[in-house]
């Protein structure tokens, strides 16, 4: 009977052990689960700072400019009577543009041309009797100044009648015409504006910081974005301000663009002038620069437990911006792994996973 109760006892025992560790077990299961859940490994894109040979630069706005372009306009008001232009035509310098009436201008300088024909043949004339002493030096000064001055009468009507026709002052590109046939046109008023497209400029201005580095013959990169391209330009810096503005310690500088094609006066640009000799740099991509008013920061990825990544927020002092990558002067080392896509979803301390292979 004490055998019986014996082997009872140790049975009730085993079941006890078995049941309380099986509970034990799912309970520790289950808050591994919840554990897991609560702090789920985040998939971010992730890369490694690089050292990369950089030149220090100063970047401004800058814009295109035409070394020859202006607003065409007549001296003479009249009637349009012809146009010889349309809006974005090609013309070369002389080339004419534009014809207003002249009215009597025509019949006046004929009338001159007449007057003058007379005036010297009577200067001629007088010339001839005065070598034979027929006159007084005093008529013959009255014929030759007379002469003078009926050629002098031609030339002002003949430049008031060219007056009435526009001409291209140089060769460019026309702009859009804002004139039609039989339209009284008012002296001084806008016709079209003409650009030499061949020889285009960019004005930009500089802190007073970089005095030292700007001169003429300094070279200039100009860039500007076509979509999603970046198109680039040489230039070289032909002026520069002989005075620092007082309104933003800047100085102003012209630099001529090598070769414009693709560009247009009045276009804003990107203008990059390299300062000093390349250094070495660390840089990382810019989208992984979480810029803020408190400061900037990135996320680093360092080792973690049961072979994680634990993603830790790192703040940085970032530099010049080339391209799509940014220079960072202090806060990272080459090598440093730092999250490039996936920050909105991460807290400093997160796990995470890395997949580069997709657009988060």
């Amino acid at each position: 009977m004490k055998k019986a109760f014996l082997l009872v006892g140790i049975a009730l025992v085993l079941l006890v052990v078995v049941v309380g560790g099986s509970y034990f077990w799912r309970q520790r299961q289950l808050h591994a689960a919840l554990q897991a859940a609560a702090n789920p490994l985040v998939t971010v894109s992730a890369t490694k700072a690089e050292e990369k040979s950089v030149a220090p630069e100063a970047t401004a706005v800058g814009q295109v400019v035409a070394q020859a372009g202006a607003v065409l306009s007549l001296q003479t008001a009249g009637v349009i009577t012809g146009l010889e232009f349309h809006s974005g035509q090609a013309v070369q310098a002389g080339q004419t543009l534009l014809q207003v009436n002249p009215g009597a201008l025509p019949g006046q300088l004929q009338e001159a041309r007449a007057q003058a024909a007379l005036a010297q043949s009577n200067f001629a004339r007088a010339q001839k009797v005065y070598a034979i002493h027929g006159i007084s030096t005093a008529a013959l000064d009255k014929a030759q100044y007379d002469a003078a001055a009926a050629a002098g009468k031609v030339q002002a009507l003949q430049d008031e009648l060219a007056n009435t026709q526009l001409r291209a002052p140089f060769a460019g590109v026309l702009g859009l015409r804002q004139v039609n046939v039989g339209q009284y046109l008012t002296a001084g008023s806008p016709v079209v504006s003409l650009e030499n497209l061949q020889a285009l400029s960019v004005d930009f201005t500089l802190p007073q910081r970089s005095a030292r580095t700007l001169h003429p013959g300094a070279q200039v990169t100009v860039q500007i974005h076509d979509g999603d391209r970046v198109e680039q330009y040489d230039a070289t810096v032909t002026a520069v301000s002989s005075h620092v503005d007082a309104d933003n310690r800047a100085l102003a500088l012209r630099a001529r663009i090598a070769k414009p094609t693709g560009l247009k006066p009045g276009m804003y640009v990107q203008v990059r002038l390299q300062q000093a000799a390349p250094q070495a740099q660390v840089m990382i991509p810019t989208v992984a620069v979480s810029f803020h008013s408190y400061g900037d920061f990135v996320y680093v990825l360092k080792p973690g437990p049961k072979h994680t990544l634990i993603a830790h927020e790192q703040p940085v002092e970032t530099g010049s911006q080339v391209g799509q990558m940014t220079v960072i002067r202090s806060g990272l080392q080459a090598g440093d792994e730092v999250v490039t896509a996936g920050q909105v979803k991460l807290r400093n301390g997160d796990a995470v996973r890395i997949n580069n292979a997709v657009t988060l």
